[in-house]
């Protein structure tokens, strides 16, 4: 689970992006703080490129597969591309 010190920093949000289960490979909408929804692992991506493929981390079969789901957005008021937050 991830952790923050200052809440001051962070505000909470009802945005779809973070309802949505990204599979390995698949294209990174939003920079931030991603959670495989099988075993918990978090990873920090910025909002280009991809997601790491299935061989990044292994799963025992009780784990289910590999998803990925947004659970901090970064927000940045610099222009694109660094703009990826999910508002």
């Amino acid at each position: 689970m991830a952790r923050f010190k200052y809440p001051n920093y962070l505000s909470q949000t009802k945005h779809g992006s973070f309802d949505l289960t990204l599979q390995p490979s698949a294209f990174v909408p939003a920079g931030g703080i991603y959670r495989c929804t099988g075993c918990g692992t978090e990873i920090a991506l910025e909002g280009v490129g991809v997601f790491p493929d299935r061989g990044h981390h292994k799963h025992e079969p009780k784990q289910g597969p590999i998803g990925w789901q947004l659970v901090v957005a970064t927000v940045s008021s610099l222009p694109a591309p660094y703009l990826h937050g999910a508002a």
